[in-house]
């Protein structure tokens, strides 16, 4: 799958994951919360192997390995170390997956707050790969 593939399903899941929440405020079914969060989990993570592989990571096979190569990233690109990828994976996991999936803990407006990180995750993937992209066009041309 291309960057550009995974990044489009990453922005499905969040807006589907947008549905699920607008949907619970209408009729207050929790799964749909439940769903919301697991949905905004699955963008966080196709985001994360999309960075990893465009950057030439390879693409992992774990949480733990997402972790350590994010880690990894971090050290070698303080840049982009400055937004904490690593850190928000980690809080998008605890918040998301456990908390709002398994535990059921978070009412709506948590959720909602929760994908708008999502969102500026996924964005701030996106801009890192364009901008890794041109410098390596720039440093192709000189």
């Amino acid at each position: 799958m291309s960057f550009s593939e995974a990044l489009t399903k990453a922005w499905k899941a969040v807006e589907l994951a947008r549905r699920e929440v607008d949907e619970y405020r209408k009729d207050r079914e929790p799964l749909r919360l439940r769903n919301a969060c697991e949905k905004g989990w699955l963008a966080v993570v196709l985001a994360t192997d999309a960075l990893l592989v465009a950057l030439g990571y390879g693409k992992p096979e774990s949480y733990r390995e997402r972790r350590e190569l994010l880690g990894k990233l971090e050290r070698e690109k303080p840049e982009i170390a400055r937004l904490g990828l690593r850190d928000r994976f980690g809080a998008r996991g605890y918040y998301l997956h456990v908390q709002g999936y398994h535990e059921g803990a978070l009412g709506a407006d948590e959720v909602a707050e929760e994908l708008e990180k999502v969102e500026r995750y996924v964005g701030d993937v996106e801009r890192i790969v364009e901008s890794e992209r041109s410098a390596h066009v720039e440093r192709a041309k000189a």
